[in-house]
């Protein structure tokens, strides 16, 4: 199968005795294989080649139309469309078939519908307002399946791929310019849909992924204003964006199903907005951000579900919601000035890690918001700002509902506010590794309240000028402070 795709692509680049040109209303005949290249062409034997050359007049309205057909296996087209308003139409019926063409211009139309295994089109655009539509149907599976690879260069133009019965491939190798559209619909099991380099502002790339083992990659994002729009419906999915620079862009990330990942890179920028929303058990989604005024949101429903955040910037907003049990959620190497995060979970046996970098003291984490918030049976928060001692007059509300919770707290600096609300019985508040909870620097506010029966407090509070408050209502409560 790869030795004809071989031939029928040698074939094509080489012209071999049938590279013809056509123009609108001109008739062409070649008496090789008795084939009439006109503005319509049609093609019904096993191993035919067809070449195609159009040219149009800069700046026309209406350029030349032309319409190839070909049924059987091993066939091939090649085209090229150079000029403005031509509109160029390729169905291949088979096996094995190959389109290969290429658009110099602006305002031109092609349309590629392949029907049936192991089809491949190839498109590569240069110019303005271009639309190039691929229809592949027909079953693979493990790579052995239909391609569609397109290259675009320049602005407003729009790709659509539309592949059916899975095993399918959608390559966009390389994105350049603004104001494109890419849009990938992809059904079945083991489709792959690649988007290698997107480089410009205001693009929009949608990849919708029905079934199972399906893989979405973008390899690199460089612009501003970029949207981007994945969904996915099914199990063992993944999205992973390698990489992505610029400001303002969107992402949205949606699976349904079970064991779905969605990860990324190093994301760095400002006002970008991330939005991952997965609906299933053993799912997980890793981002690492440096940047400022960003704003990430995850929301997690079902079981044994994996977030977590690596963060460091100023003014940003992260946010996580969990619904179900042994769900983690983990904000780390976290770093910065003025950011919100909020962290909510319902659920047994949960866990929350936010995590300061103990790496570098030059990184300060300062007047942030932190809020947790946790509602179910033996979960366990963990917070840690204690390597980095110029983090200053952050705000921690930790909530804690049910019975057997647990909360890790090492927070050094000066000016914090920190309130702890406890309801359930037999909860505990202490340090790292199961120690004495350390509270240190000056001017800090630390309130703690527990309702219920068997609670503990275990720690130390070290503050010049600072205030401890605590309240315990229920029976066999145990609350031990040694202040310095």
């Amino acid at each position: 199968m790869k030795l004809n795709k071989s031939l029928i692509t040698c074939a094509v680049v080489m012209a071999l005795g049938l590279n013809q040109t056509a123009f609108a209303g001109e008739d062409t005949k070649v008496d090789s294989n008795t084939v009439t290249i006109q503005s319509d062409l049609m093609v019904n034997a096993l191993g035919n080649v067809i070449m195609l050359s159009q040219s149009s007049t800069e700046g026309t309205d209406l350029g030349n139309e032309t319409t190839i057909f070909q049924e059987g296996d091993v066939n091939g087209a090649g085209f090229t469309v150079i000029g403005e308003g031509n509109v160029t139409e390729i169905s291949q019926l088979g096996a094995e078939n190959l389109a290969v063409g290429t658009f110099i211009g602006n305002n031109n139309e092609l349309y590629v519908e392949q029907d049936g295994d192991i089809n491949e089109t190839e498109n590569n655009v240069t110019g303005d307002n271009n639309s190039v539509e691929v229809s592949q149907l027909g079953a693979g599976y493990l790579g052995f399946g239909n391609r569609a690879i397109n290259e675009v260069v320049g602005d407003g133009n729009e790709i659509v791929i539309d592949q059916g019965d899975g095993g399918h491939w959608a390559i966009n190798s390389e994105l350049t310019g603004s104001d494109n559209t890419i849009d990938i619909v992809q059904d079945g099991q083991w489709n792959e849909a690649y988007i290698t380099t997107i480089t410009g502002d205001s693009n929009t790339v949608e990849g919708t992924q029905d079934g199972y083992w399906n893989v979405s990659t973008v390899s690199g994002i460089e612009g501003d204003a970029n949207e981007l729009e994945i969904e996915q419906d099914g199990a063992r999915n993944q999205v992973t964006i390698a990489l992505v620079e610029g400001d303002e862009n969107e992402i949205s990330i949606d699976q349904e199903g079970d064991n779905n990942i969605a990860e990324s890179g190093i994301y760095v920028g400002n006002a970008n907005t991330t939005d991952i929303m997965q609906t299933g058990d053993g799912n997980s989604a890793t981002f690492d951000v440096i940047g400022d005024e960003n704003d990430f949101n995850y929301v997690q429903v079902g079981d044994s579900n994996i977030s977590y955040i690596g963060a460091l910037g100023n003014d940003n907003e992260y946010t996580s919601v969990q619904i179900g049990s042994l769900n983690e959620s983990h904000v780390v190497n976290f770093n910065g000035n003025n950011n919100n995060i909020d962290v909510m979970q319902s659920g047994d046996e949960n866990v929350v890690v936010l995590e300061a970098s103990a790496d570098n003291n030059e990184l300060t984490t300062s007047e942030n918001d932190i809020a947790i918030a946790q509602t179910g049976f033996a979960n366990d928060a963990v917070v840690m700002l204690s390597t980095i001692l110029d983090s200053n007059a952050n705000t921690i509300d930790i909530a804690q509902t049910g019975e057997l919770n647990s909360l890790d707290i090492l927070v050094e600096g000066s000016n914090h506010e920190i309130g702890i609300e406890q309801i359930g019985d037999e909860n505990l508040i202490y340090g790292a590794d199961g120690g004495s909870m350390l509270i240190g620097g000056a001017n800090i506010a630390f309130n703690i309240s527990q309702v219920g029966n068997g609670n503990v407090v275990e720690g130390s509070f070290i503050s010049d000028s600072g205030v401890v408050s605590i309240t315990q209502v229920g029976d066999w409560n145990s609350a031990v402070i040694v202040q310095q």
